[in-house]
């Protein structure tokens, strides 16, 4: 039987430059209504994100870090238009998402999300190679050039076909399994993949072999990333800018190395110095952040990181902090980096005040 040469789906073309970003969130909000007390008490929200602003440039990695609870996965499933926000828009190479311009069909075409649990992700009942194949056989892909599309796939995430492609996920350990969905993230040709902690569940041997695949697949498949992940050894290892959330808003973004180097918000720095270290002069005896987070019902006023800040004053509870530039490519919204703010800390006041959006655009 000759072999079948498969009919790759075409990317998409760029449609604003190299200049124009590739994913734009602004004003993304999110929250979950509650059931109400009784009658006449009013219903109370979860603010799980509330008023996120940034953008995602081609070609790049942005890791998001923080807390569980503070957000992420919410985030990412906005942007995927798996769940409705309350507010804001996300724009994707300057066509707002869900319009005429870019259907939702269209859009997840190009862009495209890891989960996660790597076992729930599969369909228990379809093999390795129906579950690659089945997203480009829904573009239109006749069935055999799709299953030969599938085979090349998992050649490129390291997966023998001839091994693998039969097999059904419960016989696959964790990193392939995660494998085959990388494998399957990339049957459509996108140029967005979101990655939501793609390695917390492996351990550090397969996690490392997973993280390098990801950068080869992003430079062969001319790729940008959305990456998710608690692990901020992870997000340095791999991101080329890092936005930090703290219950739903951003408390930092910037290049990975200026952040990691001086970070500007409290939360970030709590953050960096919680990481473990073999070195002995580096080891702490107290935790460089107390308390929980507060409730995300009823979250403080003002900063929202003010209730667990050692250098919070009254004018942290008055004034929500925007994401104020401190220079180039680096913004953190902590009223002691923005000049005037009536913060002790705070350096003397500028002739000019950037606006929130302008942060975004760091």
């Amino acid at each position: 039987m000759a072999s079948i040469t498969p009919v790759q789906l075409e990317a998409l073309p760029d449609v604003g430059g190299p200049a124009q970003p590739l994913l734009s969130v602004r004003g993304l909000t999110k929250h979950f209504p509650l059931g109400r007390i009784s009658p006449t008490a009013a219903r109370s929200v979860v603010h799980a994100v509330d008023g996120l602003s940034f953008d995602v440039r081609k070609g790049e990695t942005l890791g998001i870090v923080g807390e569980s609870g503070c957000g992420k996965s919410t985030t990412s499933r906005l942007i995927m238009s798996l769940i409705e926000p309350t507010a804001g828009e996300v724009v994707f190479d300057g066509m707002a998402v869900g319009s005429r311009a870019l259907p939702l069909k269209e859009y997840r075409r190009q862009v495209q999300m890891v989960f996660q649990d790597s076992y729930a992700s599969l369909n228990p009942r379809m093999s390795i190679e129906a579950s690659i194949a089945f997203a480009p056989k829904v573009h239109g892909m006749p069935h055999a050039q799709a299953i030969a599309a599938a085979h090349e796939l998992l050649q490129a995430v390291g997966l023998h076909p001839a091994q693998f492609a039969h097999r059904f996920p419960h016989q696959l350990s964790g990193g392939q399994r995660q494998r085959v969905n990388i494998a399957r993230a990339l049957a459509l040709r996108p140029r967005l993949l979101i990655l939501d902690e793609p390695v917390s569940a492996l351990d550090k041997s397969v996690e490392a072999q997973v993280l390098n695949l990801l950068v080869d697949l992003r430079h062969r498949f001319d790729l940008s990333y959305l990456f998710i992940s608690h692990d901020l050894n992870v997000v340095h290892y791999i991101a080329d800018r890092v936005l930090v959330m703290y219950l739903g808003r951003s408390a930092e973004i910037g290049d990975v190395a200026s952040i990691y180097a001086k970070p500007a918000h409290p939360y970030t720095a709590a953050l960096l110095d919680s990481r473990p270290s073999m070195d002995p002069a580096r080891r702490r005896t107290a935790a460089p952040l107390h308390g929980d987070p507060p409730n995300p019902i009823d979250p403080p006023s003002g900063c929202r990181f003010r209730t667990r800040c050692t250098t919070a004053e009254d004018v942290c509870a008055a004034r929500v902090p925007p994401l104020a530039p401190l220079h180039r490519r680096h913004a953190a919204a902590c009223l002691m980096a923005l000049p005037g703010s009536g913060h002790s800390l705070a350096p003397a006041a500028a002739t000019h005040h950037p606006l929130p959006e302008e942060a975004a655009n760091v």
